[in-house]
């Protein structure tokens, strides 16, 4: 028996703990105690890093591709924040002309864990992907007769809101007809007007315009409580957001922030309603059980739920364009990513208070980027004037041995 036996693994853990992130991963060759305790310092260490948690189950729901190793992360970390990632078009549908000028998302997508799902005003599209994460170049659409203005997802059905005030529910059609969209109901006169947000779960149906919202049974049958109101007022609504554990709604006003919970019975709970800020936010994210993440146009903040006060605030200032926000989304840990009015995505780092890092997605400064998502390998963005861009972190960076030395040491 060896002295290193001797010492418990509660030591052991506290002396890797300080060991860089090289060493650990030669000491996992040393014997089977090493490697163990290696391998759970290396796992804390490397959840710590940029865009490669795996630890948010909202996050790995998007999450196509798994990182199959310690040194893949920290080498993709690298990537996200240093690297030179390599661009690709999805679809380029070009500018669309309406025929109605409305404060609506012309262009709006949502990953999961094998599709990228969009719309482009009458347009929805849907792009699968495979088990690496790369897209495939086989396009399913669907038109319908009436604008999109907002969409979900919620078991692989598609929830779609328009400017007529309707809701529809898409799925992608049999074996016989796979590229195109099958609308399965459609919900008729659930607004007089453009359905600006939508939330869903197996059981209800959030949504809202620009001064109600409303809550109906996730059912392709007629609902007698479609159309009963949890808020009317007359007041914007500018956004809602569902809680993690569905239970509740979070909607933002132009003065007020609110909290419902969509179990009650009646649908007549309202948990929370305080003035939280002089600014309007534009979009929210739940982003744990007691914290959410608030867009506003120069800003992130940090809302705790329990105080309420804001905990964190991100501030475009630090950046000499000073540009401003218009969509933002997150890993549900530390990393941030946001678009911007003038064709770029900004990543940040929760823990720091400056831009980490920008990435131009159009050449085009006046093309704003509406929508944005990304998982542990990819990020997805879509613009005014082009269709789906994808960038991918996965690759990009070669190390010699020397170099991989010289990298992972600085990991401690």
């Amino acid at each position: 028996m060896s002295s290193l036996d001797i010492l418990p693994d509660e030591l052991l853990l506290i002396i890797f703990d300080l060991i860089n992130v090289y060493t650990l991963l030669q000491l996992r060759s040393v014997c089977k105690k090493f490697d163990r305790i290696s391998s759970e310092v290396l796992n804390k260490k490397s959840n710590r890093l940029l865009v490669t948690n795996q630890m948010s189950k909202k996050f790995r729901e998007r999450c196509k591709p798994q990182l199959p190793s310690y040194k893949r992360k920290f080498i993709t970390h690298y990537n996200w924040k240093y690297g030179t990632p390599l661009k690709r078009e999805v679809n380029n549908l070009g500018p669309r002309e309406t025929t109605r000028d409305i404060r609506i998302n012309k262009k709006c997508l949502k990953m999961t864990k094998n599709t990228i799902w969009f719309y482009d005003t009458d347009i929805l599209s849907a792009v699968s992907r495979t088990k690496n994460g790369n897209i495939t170049t086989n396009i399913k659409c669907g038109t319908c007769s009436c604008q999109f203005s907002s969409i979900a997802y919620c078991n692989d059905i598609i929830i779609s809101g328009h400017v007529d005030g309707s809701i529809r529910h898409w799925r992608i059609g049999s074996q016989n007809n796979i590229n195109n969209f099958q609308q399965l109901k459609a919900h008729s006169n659930v607004y007089g007007e453009y359905v600006s947000n939508i939330e869903a779960t197996k059981q209800h149906i959030i949504s809202s315009s620009s001064n109600l919202i409303k809550i109906q049974k996730n059912t392709f049958k007629d609902s007698a409580e479609e159309n009963e109101p949890i808020y009317k007022s007359r007041k914007l609504i500018q956004s809602i957001s569902l809680h993690p554990t569905e239970t509740k709604v979070a909607a933002s006003t132009e003065e007020s922030f609110l909290i419902y919970d969509i179990n009650a019975k009646y649908f007549s709970c309202l948990v929370m309603d305080e003035r939280i800020n002089d600014n309007t936010c534009s979009q929210l994210l739940w982003e744990d059980p007691h914290t959410i993440l608030m867009l506003y146009e120069r800003q992130i903040q940090k809302l705790d739920t329990r105080t309420p006060n804001f905990v964190r605030t991100w501030n475009t200032s630090v950046l000499k364009k000073n540009p401003k926000l218009h969509s933002f989304s997150s890993d549900y840990l530390y990393t941030i990513m946001t678009g911007t009015d003038i064709g770029s995505v900004l990543l940040w780092d929760q823990r720091v208070n400056d831009c980490i890092r920008t990435y131009q997605i159009s050449l085009v400064r006046s093309n704003p980027v509406l929508s944005v998502q990304f998982d542990s390998f990819y990020m997805y963005a879509i613009t005014e004037l082009r269709g789906v861009i994808q960038y991918n972190f996965k690759f990009g960076v070669t190390f010699n041995s020397a170099q991989r030395k010289e990298y992972f040491s600085n990991f401690i």
